[in-house]
């Protein structure tokens, strides 16, 4: 049985745009939990990461069109892809992700060792 492949147009998001392990991992909580709304203190809790790195993170994912500042709590992001391109592949990345995680660190930690 032949391993699932990375697409290379996948590659190429994961390493343009989502870059770090960190932005990684909060962009799939972010998608996993579509529905709610989460405070940078909430994600680096329940990530065990840094709030003020995670806000970085947050700001950044809603700058390349992946998360929005919740309407009624301007501290809180949740998931919202500006269009359905990147909703496609968020939904590639999140599934590729659950299959492949070892391959997919690969592809963000292979030019840069400082991406965690």
């Amino acid at each position: 049985m032949s391993k699932p492949h990375i697409s290379e147009e996948l590659k190429r998001f994961i390493k343009d745009e989502i870059r770090t392990v960190l932005r990684l991992e909060i962009l799939l909580l972010l998608y996993h939990q579509q529905a709610k709304s989460f405070s940078a203190a909430e994600i680096a809790r329940e990530l065990g990461f840094e709030t003020e790195a995670t806000q970085e993170q947050l700001t950044a994912l809603e700058g390349i069109g992946l998360a929005v500042q919740s309407t009624s709590e301007a501290s809180e992001y949740k998931y919202h892809p500006a269009n359905t391109t990147l909703a496609s592949t968020v939904d590639q990345l999140a599934v590729a992700y659950a299959t492949q995680r070892v391959p997919i660190l690969s592809v963000i930690l292979a030019d840069n060792s400082d991406r965690t």
